[in-house]
């Protein structure tokens, strides 16, 4: 596909001090020099930690990616059409589950079979994409549907083709927004449709934003990684949603500086090595490029809610209240996250099959991979599952109760004025 022309800011992008950080994300800003604000781990392993000081990775497999920003690659397909009961799906949730604990298998089924949650998720194979959210950073999305946020949640005809899901205005008689699936995804993997749709219940109605987009984006793409670190096998079934996904998860792991640290808005060139058009980060996918190729910035902002406080809070490790969907949170998350270890996130390079530099006295193509063999939490035979260590999901704290949400809309997809996000459409 060509690349349609990309907007540009005149405006320039620079990191804002933590005073200028509202008080929720100012209150857990690490207070040290920039050398350990901007990183989120702990003990980074060294060599780890080398490689990822590298250049952006370039992929090997473009049958991993979209052919949106690849557009070399095999054709695209969706999931094809298959019958899935609902026992299958209960025994596949159960396998997703129990790795989070005792606690978050019951809670999920329980979600899966409430009558309250059905009246509001009728399709089985959707319940089971919010069932999944359990346990996970995204499991505020949970709250949402049971607090009647949404009026409903379905597969349907996405207004705009493209869009994997959108958020969209209730009718006169019920002015509650309602989700839609875009139809074509109806029989993609249940937890990839669980990450997209913790991505449209950070939405509401009636305002939205390239920041919100970009947060959204940013905390969604960083649960599918440790979702990954879980379930390798989803990132290979080479589904037109999985390859989506993939694309912008290699972005993201692509989106760091000199010293290796994960960012949002820096990277140290193009993070999709190759592609139809350069890329400076992940945010530029929904904030545009500057005219002198840097992640633009959009001064609006739109209120947050207790599931951004929560999601927000998970990805980071720090207790957020009242975020709001501005620059200062788009800042904040460039200087700190924590959502994967150095190591994990060479580990997800692997798993996409990216080019990484040679190690010392050893090519990388015959390397194997540095991790413990573990046993497949999916079932299935002769899948990846079993070269790489699964995910270790930490305690969530539950996010506080809310009662000032402000409504605004967004769809799982990038508003038309900005033509580099039409990556997201592929």
């Amino acid at each position: 596909m060509t690349a349609l022309p990309i907007r540009h800011r005149a405006a320039a992008l620079a990191l804002a001090a933590v005073t200028l950080l509202p008080a929720s994300v100012a209150a857990d800003a690490p207070v040290a020099a920039d050398s350990g604000a901007l990183t989120a781990q702990t003990t980074p392993d060294r060599e780890a930690v080398r490689l990822l000081t590298r250049p952006p990775f370039p992929p090997t497999d473009l049958s991993l990616l979209s052919t949106g920003a690849y557009p070399d690659g095999p054709l695209m397909e969706p999931a094809p059409p298959r019958e899935i009961s609902v026992r299958e799906l209960t025994e596949q949730l159960t396998v997703t589950l129990r790795p989070r604990g005792r606690h978050a298998l019951e809670e999920g089924l329980a979600v899966f079979r409430s009558p309250q949650i059905t009246a509001v998720v009728p399709d089985a194979g959707l319940r089971a994409a919010l069932a999944s959210l359990t346990g996970s950073p995204g499991q505020g999305s949970i709250r949402a549907i049971r607090q009647g946020i949404f009026s409903r949640v379905v597969f349907g005809i996405t207004p705009r083709p493209e869009a994997i899901a959108m958020v969209l205005s209730g009718p006169p008689t019920d002015p509650r927004p309602f989700i839609v699936f875009n139809q074509r995804y109806r029989y993609e993997d249940f937890r990839l449709l669980g990450d997209v749709f913790s991505h449209e219940t950070l939405h509401r109605a009636d305002a939205n934003n390239d920041n919100e987009e970009a947060i959204n984006e940013a905390l969604n793409i960083a649960y599918y990684g440790q979702l990954l670190l879980q379930l390798p096998r989803l990132a290979t079934s080479r589904t037109e949603l999985a390859r989506r996904l993939n694309t912008r998860l290699m972005a993201l792991l692509n989106t760091r500086d000199a010293r290796g640290r994960q960012r949002l808005t820096h990277s140290t060139g193009n993070v999709l090595p190759g592609a139809a058009i350069t890329l400076p980060s992940l945010a530029a996918l929904q904030l545009g490029i500057t005219p002198v190729g840097r992640t633009a910035t959009d001064p609006t902002r739109t209120p947050g809610n207790a599931n951004l406080d929560f999601y927000l809070g998970a990805i980071t490790r720090t207790r957020q209240t009242r975020a709001d969907f501005g620059t200062a949170t788009v800042q904040f998350l460039d200087r700190r996250q924590a959502w994967a270890s150095p190591g994990e996130r060479l580990r997800l390079a692997r798993l996409l099959e990216l080019r990484l530099p040679h190690r010392p006295r050893e090519p990388y193509g015959s390397a194997q991979p540095s991790v413990q063999r573990a046993q497949r939490v999916d079932g299935a035979s002769g899948s990846m599952d079993s070269l790489y260590a699964p995910m270790q999901w930490r305690p969530l704290l539950r996010p506080e109760r809310r009662t000032d949400h402000v409504p605004y809309i967004g769809t799982y997809q990038q508003p038309e004025h900005v033509a580099v996000k039409s990556l997201q459409r592929h």
